[in-house]
């Protein structure tokens, strides 16, 4: 047979099929035709010698913010996803019912990298640094939401709300049940934002249901889900045991070391690790997935784990795990081929606290139904350590 791709020798891990070997992948048509120990490479239009590097699905970011020009945090979609290894990203809240339709038009339709959305709440989604997009209460309408949600029923996996008092004032309860009210109409989880809120963690954790999100769990800013004597709180484990998805959403303001240490230790890992990417941290501490992968390979994760919480998981976490996240054969041929590198690399989390790693994913070919995507640069110059002589 003529495939369009065969990635030659590398080391696949894909989670969603327990594997992690040496394999071969083939792709004809945009997709995944086999994953064998040998695929033949003769009269195929395009080989790729992957020896030595990492054959995964293609990663994907649960948790990004790309309405660019729009929402004040927003970057370009394709350069920080498929120019780093992630092939579907999910913006997390930056449109509402008032701008969903313009985000649909101008980004999610144009753009390489499989786009996918929580609908903010907020009618106005994310337009604004300095004033709150739930601080007037009336941007909260239920009926907009759905009915923005229902005309996108293929991009819209959920409803986002953010908690802390600077963006909602003290309608953090009120705007969470809304959610809720619309996310059930809807069938789909609310994905909140904690971290900084007026009302205590166990009344926010307490209302959600199995399947919904919560973002930044490991933020620093209290109330989190770590007390003051550094333990994770009872209502954390419960919402667990619930079935609610604990997601890392780093961002600028949400991921600590500390944090993420005190609650590993306890056995409460992420469910999921997601960036939170935007323009007031691309340039650190974030940078991108694959750097906050290897923030918790760091902290203890296998490859394999870190792997499946950044594929299978999030792409289960939004309904979709028959249609990406997977290298099974059949499906569409997202692929992120990476490369373990090995080093100090100087990992900084929101407050500001480092950490010496010595392993870093680097992407060095992508593919998004089955067409290449080179990244654009190495790794960041801040993360390499040059001044590190020992922990």
């Amino acid at each position: 047979m003529t495939y369009d791709v065969v990635i030659k020798n590398g080391t696949v891990i894909d989670p969603s099929q327990d594997l992690h070997g040496r394999r071969d992948v083939a792709i004809a048509g945009g997709r995944i035709v086999a994953v064998e120990e040998h695929v033949s490479d003769n009269d195929t239009h395009d080989v790729i010698e992957a020896d030595g590097l990492l054959v995964l699905p293609g990663l994907v970011d649960l948790h990004v913010h790309v309405w660019w020009g729009v929402a004040h945090l927003a970057i370009e979609a394709d350069a920080h996803s498929l120019s780093r290894g992630a092939t579907t990203i999910v913006d997390a809240g930056s449109a509402g019912a008032n701008t969903l339709a313009g985000f649909r038009r101008y980004v999610i339709d144009q753009v390489d990298a499989r786009t996918l959305a929580f609908l903010h709440i907020s009618g106005m989604g994310q337009l604004d640094n300095e004033i709150g997009e739930l601080e007037d209460i009336r941007w909260a309408r239920v009926d907009r939401a759905v009915e923005a949600a229902k005309l996108h029923p293929d991009v819209i996996v959920g409803v986002k709300v953010r908690l802390t008092e600077g963006i909602v004032g003290k309608n953090d309860l009120v705007a969470l049940d809304r959610a809720i009210e619309a996310a059930e109409y809807l069938s789909k989880p609310v994905m909140i934002h904690i971290g900084g809120t007026s009302h205590d963690i166990e009344e926010i954790l307490g209302k959600l249901r199995g399947g919904d999100i919560v973002t930044h769990s490991f933020t620093a800013n209290p109330p989190g889900i770590i007390n003051d004597a550094g333990a994770v709180v009872p209502a954390a484990l419960e919402a667990r045991a619930r079935g609610v998805v604990f997601d890392v959403g780093h961002g600028a303001g949400s991921f600590g070391f500390r944090v993420a240490e005190a609650a590993m230790a306890q056995g409460f890992t992420p469910a999921t690790v997601s960036s939170d990417v935007h323009r007031y941290n691309v340039r650190g501490p974030v940078y991108d997935l694959a750097t906050t992968l290897s923030k918790f390979l760091h902290l203890g994760l296998s490859l394999d784990e870190v792997v499946r919480l950044a594929t299978s998981a999030p792409a289960r976490a939004v309904g979709r795990g028959d249609q990406f996240g997977t290298l099974k054969a059949g499906a569409e041929a997202d692929v992120s081929v990476m490369r373990l590198e090995e080093g100090a690399y100087r990992f900084t989390d929101a407050p500001g606290d480092v950490r010496i790693g010595n392993r870093l994913l680097t992407p060095v070919v992508t593919l998004r139904a089955g067409r290449r995507h080179v990244p654009t640069y190495g790794a960041h110059p801040d993360l390499l350590d040059h001044h590190h002589h020992s922990a």
